[in-house]
């Protein structure tokens, strides 16, 4: 005649972040943070970059469900997105449009100042590991390839010894390889 009452069982409501480390979630904290001073203030422009930034680094999260999300993650994606903003610039100068200009050049200004944030090694200290190692390889094997100086590096190490993205170990190893060899 009377039936039971089923009992709900709560369900976790946010989104917790098991596969990310501390200062990656530290930086997420930091542009929610700006985002909410940038709303206060009116600041249309810093508010709709922050809420792109955002809005990247949740799909980045998705696409890499099982993986573990860092800083250096959040390093390369500021790049890319900087890189983009580059090439916008350069077509907006050859098309005559400076309000674009301007306001590509703030967001780039807003992105850089994250990227700079971050807690990861320079792009010259980079540069100054990876002269030093092709110059000890060039020491070793004279004739070494390009190629062969990839497979010198361990690369599951790289994170934690140079503080480094391994796209930004990469792209150092390619330019400073022409100078060395």
């Amino acid at each position: 005649m009377f039936r039971r009452a089923a009992f709900i069982k709560p369900r976790l409501t946010g989104f917790i972040r098991f596969n990310s480390t501390e200062s990656y979630n530290a930086a997420l904290g930091g542009l929610k943070k700006d985002l909410k001073q940038a709303m206060l203030a009116k600041d249309e422009l810093k508010k709709t970059t922050i809420r792109g930034l955002l809005s990247t680094i949740k799909n980045k999260e998705i696409d890499n469900k099982d993986k573990t999300l860092d800083e250096f993650t959040l390093f390369d994606l500021y790049s890319k997105l900087i890189s983009q903003r580059k090439d916008s610039i350069t077509e907006f100068l050859a098309n005559k449009r400076e309000d674009l200009v301007a306001k590509e050049q703030h967001e780039m200004g807003i992105i850089e100042q994250y990227r700079s944030a971050l807690p990861v090694a320079s792009k010259e200290e980079i540069d100054s590991k990876v002269l030093q190692l092709l110059k000890n390889l060039k020491e070793k094997e004279p004739t070494l390839q390009m190629k062969q100086a990839f497979g010198k590096i361990d690369w599951k190490t790289v994170n934690s010894e140079w503080k480094a993205s391994p796209n930004a170990v990469k792209a150092s190893i390619v330019q400073q390889f022409k100078n060395v060899f």
